[in-house]
């Protein structure tokens, strides 16, 4: 009997888990409270984990929301991006994301915009073009995106089997000690 509980509780603490914590950015492309000096054109949210595709971002400017011309959810990245560079001045990002563990989590970062206006509107046509080629590889990426998601079942498919394991172990503990008894 001992030897069964201790079997099982060595095999409960050597068999990896997964961590239901909240997922919590990890880095943020301009980081909070920078003062970026160049163009700005893309705000990339990096998470600790894979968030679902309903997660968003608001971006605003002295209290008025923009409008980013797109929004895309790639694994454990939130990223906005806007068509024209954005202006000076301060800006706030929102995000509200529901992570790998189901749970919503919401927070902000601030940062500055101090470009120079003349190599902004030289440096869009470059800009324009290399976001071209991003969104064309963007788009060529389906199989990444289905790679995460079943990552992310498998994770759980494989918590549900272990607490399946102990369930039945507990089970078969009881019914073995009331015949002994």
């Amino acid at each position: 009997m001992r030897k069964i509980m201790m079997f099982l509780m060595v095999m409960l603490l050597a068999l990896p888990t997964v961590s239901f914590a909240h997922t919590h950015v990890q880095t943020t492309v301009p980081e909070n409270g920078a003062t970026v000096t160049s163009q700005l054109t893309e705000i990339k949210l990096s998470f600790e984990t894979h968030i679902e595709k309903v997660s968003t971002l608001t971006v605003t400017k002295d209290g008025q929301e923009l409008s980013i011309d797109s929004q895309e959810v790639s694994g454990h990245d939130l990223i906005g991006t806007f068509e024209e560079p954005l202006p000076n001045g301060e800006y706030e990002v929102k995000w509200n994301i529901v992570g790998e563990d189901g749970h919503v989590m919401e927070d902000a970062i601030s940062f500055t915009v101090n470009a120079d206006q003349e190599e902004v509107t030289s440096e869009n046509k470059d800009t324009q073009k290399e976001s071209a080629t991003e969104e064309a590889e963007k788009s060529s990426s389906p199989d990444e995106q289905t790679e995460a998601e079943s990552t992310s079942e498998n994770s759980s498919f494989f918590v549900i089997m272990i607490v399946a394991v102990v369930i039945v172990a507990t089970a078969l503990i009881f019914v073995f000690r009331k015949k002994k008894g």
